[in-house]
């Protein structure tokens, strides 16, 4: 089947069993409290699984791959974790194998309008620009270890380590692109230096660096930068192809079984690097992006910056920690299960997930190929959109993303300067599940309702919705992840015992899924798309917290082997599913920290496809409303390097 043919089943009708509640975007019968109304639509629990270390975690792989002792150890698992389930599902639907859902012959019926432009005119806006050197941005101003907006008064907050003040700077001439590059490199290593080392990257090229840098300066002498981010460091997740590096997902083996330096770019990176991007170098990810932890044990434990002995996060860890802790202000992620939202909000920045096929996956590497998407990672909303308006839009060389164009249109983004100061959200209704947001760590529930009353207070129309069967789309998905994951890494199964602990035990469970499960876990994809449309008929964004618990605490007794945490990464995971299954966008702005550990918490905005635009509006408005003030332990921005050692001089 083409991918074509393949979406349109997206429309087909769908008849789940008596047991399947239908779902509807008006009021609930539940209530803001989580009280029980008539029926109790919500039915998501914890994984039933122990977290595995040392001693345990060999005894349980060693079960995961006894020709013995396998099949009943995880046939048990199987069933103690409610897999049955997918196929208990009854329900009547063609099987959804790629979520590219065409609504390009369905008029938008919102209420809520905005100014929008096309996302390359952004890159361009001279408006924007001036606009933005009208506040006469000035490092010297600001605290090294700073990460707040730089002005009160300013419509716009504005990070330190932020792409606006890179381009104010160099069209000011107060820096250059080669002054960057050399306390990039600084700043680099400088992290790694640290107990323990920050270890966001696996690899970078120094000379690579200084030559993209050297050629930015000469663009910014001659007075023709390419866009807003000419000579802006940014870094690659090691999942996407750059040409000079290898691609080895967090693997040993990868390099060994493509020896050849990758001598063409991915299409992000082609496209970052069109703009004038600087590309810095490849993130540290956890081991081919099977866990939403974020640790390595063959490249080093990607650390927290806001908490360095806590997880960043994963599997874009080393992208979400590199931007938290000021290194560079925007990184290229993929997430497939919530890894550039799960990461984005533990490291306290913004992820935004588009919808699927929205930017290309040409030259990403195929580890879970129909829920796996291509993002940005940045400093902040701006940053952020400004990185989805550089790699958003179709890439000839991915027809995916060609037909994700004629479905969903060329991709917009907001005016922002054009954003109205009062009401701003005024006839925007917002979706909210109140027993999906209630179930949560207390602190995340209590700053959850107060990005909500923020948005009432914008304007926005709050309604009460029901979302039916939330438990078997979350096998679903895990089962179309683990199976795809687990067909891609057949192929070096000479090198599996290569693989972390905590990968082969997952790939061991994906191993054991029936053909039949992948495929019925796909007509409850359809059943999803489907339940999806209807809410979004009835309200324009769904909202959520972005995990139920903070960033779990890296212990000492892992660092040599690793671990496996289920429950910890069901809990990580417990609003992100559905943004994989269904394809729908999802960004993640932080709005809070822990009260004892400085740890960040994020709030997730959902729209449905190709909406990327009104979820960037909408963060927009939350942060700067909500005034996010979190600092990290560790920060070391190339830019406040640059400009101390000009001071000193």
């Amino acid at each position: 089947m083409t991918s074509s043919s393949l979406s349109k089943s997206s429309s087909t009708s769908s008849e789940s069993s008596e047991s399947s509640t239908s779902s509807t975007s008006s009021t609930s019968s539940t209530s803001k409290n989580g009280e029980k109304g008539e029926k109790k639509v919500y039915d998501l629990i914890s994984l039933e699984v122990p977290r595995l270390q040392g001693l345990l975690l060999r005894s349980t792989l060693f079960l995961c791959e006894n020709h013995y002792l396998k099949n009943s150890f995880l046939s048990s698992l199987y069933t103690k974790n409610k897999m049955p389930l997918i196929s208990q599902f009854n329900l009547n639907s063609t099987p959804t194998f790629y979520p590219i859902v065409d609504l390009s012959n369905q008029p938008n019926k919102s209420e809520f309008t905005f100014k929008k432009y096309l996302a390359t005119d952004m890159l361009h806006d001279k408006d924007l620009i001036k606009y933005f050197q009208s506040k006469n941005l000035d490092l010297n101003n600001q605290s090294s270890s700073s990460n707040d907006s730089l002005t009160n008064q300013s419509l716009i907050n504005i990070k330190e380590n932020s792409i606006l003040n890179y381009y104010n700077l160099y069209a000011n001439g107060k820096i250059t692109p080669n002054e960057i590059a050399k306390f990039f490199i600084e700043c680099k290593n400088h992290s790694d230096e640290q107990t323990p080392p920050l270890k966001a990257f696996i690899k970078i090229l120094e000379d690579d660096i200084k030559s993209q840098a050297m050629a930015s300066a000469e663009r910014w002498k001659s007075g023709s930068p390419l866009s807003l981010i000419d000579g802006v460091p940014i870094s690659l997740k090691d999942e996407i192809d750059q040409i000079g590096y290898h691609t080895t997902c967090g693997t040993t083996f990868l390099e060994k079984v493509f020896p050849d330096l990758k001598t063409q770019d991915s299409g992000v990176a082609r496209m970052l690097r069109q703009q004038g991007a600087i590309l810095v170098g490849k993130n540290n990810m956890h081991e081919i992006g099977i866990s939403t932890l974020g640790y390595n044990t063959h490249f080093g434990f990607t650390r927290n910056p806001y908490n360095i002995n806590h997880y960043p996060g994963g599997s874009s860890s080393g992208s979400a920690s590199s931007v938290s802790a000021g290194l560079n202000p925007l990184s290229i992620g993929c997430d497939g299960g919530g890894s550039i939202r799960v990461p984005a909000s533990l490291c306290g920045v913004v992820g935004l997930k588009p919808t699927f096929a929205r930017v290309s996956h040409g030259g990403v590497f195929d580890l879970c190929w129909s829920v796996g998407h291509v993002g940005p990672i940045g400093s902040s909303v701006i940053d952020t959109a400004i990185g989805y308006a550089c790699i958003a839009g179709a890439d000839p060389n991915d027809q995916q993303s060609v037909l994700a164009e004629q479905y969903g249109g060329k991709p917009t983004i907001p005016m922002f300067t054009e954003i109205p100061l009062i009401q701003p959200l005024k006839g925007l209704k917002i979706g909210v599940f109140y027993d999906w947001i209630n179930d949560c760590n207390i602190e995340f529930k209590d700053l959850t309702y107060k990005c909500i009353e923020i948005l009432k207070e914008q304007g926005a129309e709050i309604i009460e919705i029901e979302i039916s069967n939330l438990l078997v789309t979350r096998l679903s998905q895990g089962a179309i992840i683990l199976s795809e994951m687990n067909s891609s890494m057949k192929r070096f199964k000479n090198y599996s015992h290569e693989l972390q602990y905590d990968s082969r035990i997952s790939l061991s469970i994906g191993n054991i899924l029936p053909t039949s499960d992948y495929l019925q876990a796909n007509k409850i994809r359809t059943y999803c798309i489907e339940q999806f449309s209807e809410i979004f008929k009835g309200v324009d964004l769904i909202v959520t917290p972005t995990n139920a618990i903070a960033a779990p605490e890296i212990e000492k007794s892992v660092l040599s082997l690793g671990e496996s945490n289920f429950g910890s990464v069901g809990e990580l995971m417990k609003y992100i599913f559905i943004g994989n299954i269904t394809g729908i966008p999802g960004i993640t702005i932080p709005v809070g920290v822990t009260k004892d550990k400085n740890l960040p918490i994020g709030f997730q905005i959902m729209s449905k496809w190709w909406q990327e635009d009104l979820l960037l509006y909408t963060s927009f408005v939350l942060e700067k409303n909500i005034d996010f003030k979190g600092k990290p332990q560790y920060y070391n921005c190339p830019l406040t390097n640059c400009y101390t050692n000009q001071s000193n001089n």
